[in-house]
């Protein structure tokens, strides 16, 4: 009939179409190797599409390069000056310690009454780089801003520390004043510590703490005012 021949080939014995009890017991085709039913990937034996790429990726803090031990670390050195920091950390261009206490030092100032977000990130860009600048040409060892920004911030601690104690406190008082002057002398410390030990200029660290005690007046100020 098709094909230009009238003759008719009989289904085998058992009569119907030869797939038809198969089909019956397995409609999907989950053991025939139609595809249909089988899990993504599964087809021709294959495995899923990307399976295993992602294995050896680093995790994403480490990506981020976000690193708590180092950051504890440093912090510990910023909160006893005297204490000797390894090398390997001072290496580090580590920003996010640096981010957190600025965020929570505008946060503070703005419990207490004082929008100084922009004046702080401004100061901060300001002072990092002029500092940079300013080692550069002092030292015979190079160290970039992003190495400098990450020293500086760390050493904000002590006045993020003025600044929540602002909040309940006024600043402007003599108590106010001694802590503000401390909390000047600790950062300016902690700062020329680690500078002195990363670029080795033991002998020019007066020369080191001049610009940076003026650069934590200006944060020190917007605590107190």
């Amino acid at each position: 009939m098709y094909g230009g021949s009238d003759s008719f080939t009989p289904p085998p014995s058992g009569g119907g179409y030869s797939g038809a009890g198969s089909y019956a017991s397995d409609p999907i085709g989950l053991t025939h190797g139609y595809g249909i039913g089988q899990p993504v990937g599964a087809v021709g034996g294959g495995a899923y599409p990307g399976a295993g790429q992602f294995d050896n990726e680093p995790p994403l803090l480490e990506e981020l390069g976000i690193n708590f031990e180092h950051i504890w670390a440093k912090t510990r050195a910023v909160l006893v000056p005297t204490r000797r920091i390894e090398s390997a950390y001072l290496d580090e261009t580590d920003l996010a310690g640096p981010l957190v206490f600025a965020l929570v030092f505008g946060t503070c100032l703005l419990l207490a009454g004082k929008l100084h977000f922009g004046y702080i990130y401004g100061f901060g860009a300001f002072g990092c780089g002029a500092l940079s600048l300013v080692l550069n040409l002092m030292g015979d060892r190079p160290i970039d801003a992003w190495r400098t920004t990450s020293v500086l911030g760390y050493c904000l601690l002590p006045v993020v520390l003025l600044s929540a104690v602002g909040i309940a406190l006024d600043l402007s008082g003599r108590v106010g004043l001694a802590l503000a002057g401390a909390a000047v002398a600790w950062s300016c410390t902690a700062a020329t510590k680690l500078f002195e030990q990363y670029l080795d200029m033991r002998h020019q660290r007066w020369l080191i703490a001049y610009p940076i005690g003026l650069l934590y007046c200006c944060f020190v100020l917007m605590a107190i005012f």
